[in-house]
């Protein structure tokens, strides 16, 4: 029998540190496959414990595949298990390309955060259901966690009102397979979000662009257009809009709700960015016409991108149809992603990340705005990227093969156009992409030299 006796921090329940202890033991070799641990009354004797405490702890031990308990014989440590290789993430060689075409947080979460939040998810005593499917409008306590977010936005509504989806993605399909049918119209800005069109496209929603500026969408083009039946629905991104980083004032939305209202037009207001911007916001559209108003955001470009944990809520009595949507089309989010976010939101971790992200952006925003201080762009404050208008000698997509030629990757304009109507001729650059503020300021350099080059200089006549 092995004389082993545990060291005890008692931060946390007893049984949880004596399995954590053999766990522990077992991995630095004080304790051996095939050791017989002490008996269950000794142990708690010499700990000053319970009996029933340290049953409990050797259940658990059991349980996390490190004992075996014979009848009569005493509880042994098993040999450990084949273990999986760590997890090895796809690293860029160094001098290799530099991708500039994703706005996603930048890298700024420390693994300590991470760390402390899975232990403490480990230590719930209801974690097994995680591993569950999860309801498809998310567990009450993601619910509850999706409201209080929404609340940095201004909106308050009751935690029963929302649903939680896996990313904006997900909540943006189950809004559109919720209210429309085939065939249907849809008002878009004339720039947008790349992947709104195949969307539209796999749901047969025809996309109908209303012309934009540098203040965002034109509420007299929508006014016109709605006055033409064009369509009876808005999907917009009204703050830092992807890929102008315009963002709508207090009176461009209240335009466009009075012309919603007007023409009984349903608005998706797609509001991931929102909380990136630091400038006091207007109120959202869903605050100013909560009744034909559809709310989506996610935590995607607040928190981290992997995550992929999103928020909608909708005109009242529109759960239900929001939830079977859901259902069909698979949005639900997954349970542990969901945990790790709500032990962040209801500590200081999230604000934390939200306020190092914040600062990330504008520190990289201002080497760009630097970088390209002699160009035509658009970057408004807290915008993770920037839109950089080319000159007549490129094409969108020839400046952006071009840059990757030369170790950049960027987004041509064209990606973003609705129609061919849409004043395309630009980049879309995104700071997050690069590992260090130096090498950010390495791919601008790059992009800079080429902005006045001349594409047609590099042909060579062949006989």
């Amino acid at each position: 029998m092995t004389i082993w006796l545990p060291q005890l921090r008692r931060a946390r329940p007893l049984y949880i540190e004596i399995a954590e202890a053999i766990r522990e033991d077992a991995h630095n070799g004080r304790l051996r496959p095939g050791d017989r641990l002490p008996p269950q009354r000794e142990l708690a004797y010499r700990l000053g414990v319970t009996t029933g405490t340290v049953t409990r702890a050797y259940a658990e031990a059991e349980k996390m595949g490190l004992l075996s308990g014979e009848v009569g014989r005493g509880s042994y440590l098993k040999a450990p298990s084949p273990a999986a290789a760590p997890f090895t993430p796809l690293r860029r060689e160094s001098g290799g390309l530099i991708d500039l075409s994703l706005a996603t947080a930048p890298p700024v979460t420390e693994a300590a955060a991470l760390d402390r939040t899975l232990e403490q998810v480990t230590q719930s005593a209801g974690r097994l259901d995680l591993l569950q499917y999860p309801p498809p409008e998310g567990y009450p306590l993601h619910r509850r966690m999706g409201a209080s977010w929404l609340a940095r936005s201004g909106i308050t509504v009751d935690q029963g009102r929302v649903v939680v989806t896996a990313g904006a993605q997900a909540a943006i399909i189950a809004v559109l397979s919720s209210i429309t049918q085939p065939g249907d119209r849809m008002f878009v800005e004339s720039l947008n979000y790349p992947t709104i069109k195949g969307i539209a496209r796999h749901l047969g929603v025809t996309l109908v662009p209303i012309e934009m500026d540098d203040g965002g969408l034109v509420p007299e083009a929508l006014d016109r257009a709605a006055r033409n039946g064009e369509a009876r629905l808005l999907y917009i991104v009204p703050t830092l809009q992807s890929p102008t980083s315009a963002s709508l004032d207090l009176g461009r939305r209240q335009a466009i709700v009075d012309i919603a209202r007007r023409s009984s037009m349903t608005i998706i207001e797609d509001d991931l960015f929102r909380l990136l911007d630091p400038r006091l916001q207007p109120p959202s559209l869903f605050s100013l016409a909560p009744e034909r108003t559809y709310h989506l955001t996610s935590v995607s470009k607040t928190l981290a991108p992997g995550l992929r944990v999103g928020f909608m809520v909708g005109p009242e009595g529109r759960e239900d149809s929001l939830v079977r949507q859901q259902t069909v089309t698979g949005g639900r989010s997954v349970g542990l992603a969901a945990e790790v976010v709500r032990h962040w939101i209801e500590s200081d971790t999230a604000s934390r990340i939200l306020t190092a992200i914040i600062a990330e952006n504008a520190a990289r925003r201002a080497l760009a705005l630097e970088a390209f201080r002699s160009r035509t762009l658009l970057c408004a404050p807290g915008s993770p990227f920037l839109w950089l208008r080319l000159p007549d000698q490129w094409e969108p997509g020839e400046f952006a093969r071009a840059t990757q030629d030369r170790g950049v990757k960027v987004t041509p304009g064209t990606a973003f156009a609705i129609d061919r109507r849409s004043d395309d001729r630009a980049v879309r650059v995104c700071f997050s992409g690069a590992a260090s503020r130096e090498e950010l300021s390495r791919a601008l350099r790059i992009i800079d030299g080429l902005v006045d080059e001349d594409p047609g200089e590099r042909l060579r006549p062949v006989a």
